[in-house]
């Protein structure tokens, strides 16, 4: 199929994908890597952060930004630096989150979480990774589908899939809202010693070795 065809593809399911599940920017007229919505949560129980997320729980899903996505695989055939493109995308969206998260709307949301390739070096910023049901429907539908947006935001993809197998297995990423909240508040002087910590720290969580 020819690339134009498939990029139109992609914007049309796209914007049909925010449309059904109404994903929401973190913060309107800026990029970040994070869209959001509040839904029912309808996977496995877990705990994160003392905070006991069951089946039903108001949680707040987060979906990544497909364009910065594409954008970073785009610039850099190689995927390892391409994820901690992403990853540092991912600390400078984070202020942005924990303000959004406080919204009236989200009041009674204890948690958030998503589902993404991209979560090496991601508990450096509060976050947790949990395993998904290897055997479950779910799973294998979200794989399918991650792969294909995969496919359709890089013509690489097939070899990256070869290449970097091990670091594109999906896993469910989840945290408190509160922690996210008290983490990425507004006192700008522990934010700042964070800052550099953590960008460090994200740098050098995934070793770049290895081309797409």
């Amino acid at each position: 199929m020819p690339r134009r065809v498939v990029r139109r593809v992609f914007d049309v399911w796209e914007a049909m994908f925010h449309r059904m599940f109404r994903l929401e920017d973190i913060e309107p007229g800026a990029e970040h890597l994070f869209y959001i919505t509040k839904r029912k949560y309808t996977g496995r129980p877990f705990s994160v952060d003392g905070v006991s997320v069951k089946r039903f729980d108001p949680v707040i899903e987060m979906h990544m930004n497909n364009q910065l996505v594409e954008r970073a695989l785009r610039e850099d055939e190689n995927v390892v630096r391409a994820m901690v493109v992403l990853i540092r995308q991912a600390r400078r969206s984070l202020p942005a989150l924990a303000r959004a998260l406080q919204a009236e709307k989200y009041q009674d949301a204890k948690a958030l979480y998503g589902i993404t390739f991209i979560h090496r070096g991601i508990d450096h910023f509060g976050f947790q990774t949990l395993p998904l049901n290897a055997h479950s429907l779910m799973t294998r539908l979200t794989k399918w589908h991650l792969k294909n947006v995969l496919r359709m935001l890089n013509p690489h993809a097939e070899d990256i899939f070869r290449t970097h197998s091990e670091l594109l297995e999906p896993r469910l990423v989840v945290a408190s809202k509160a922690s996210i909240v008290a983490r990425y508040g507004t006192n700008s002087a522990l934010q700042e010693t964070r800052d550099t910590r953590e960008n460090l720290t994200a740098a050098t969580s995934v070793s770049p070795t290895g081309r797409a």
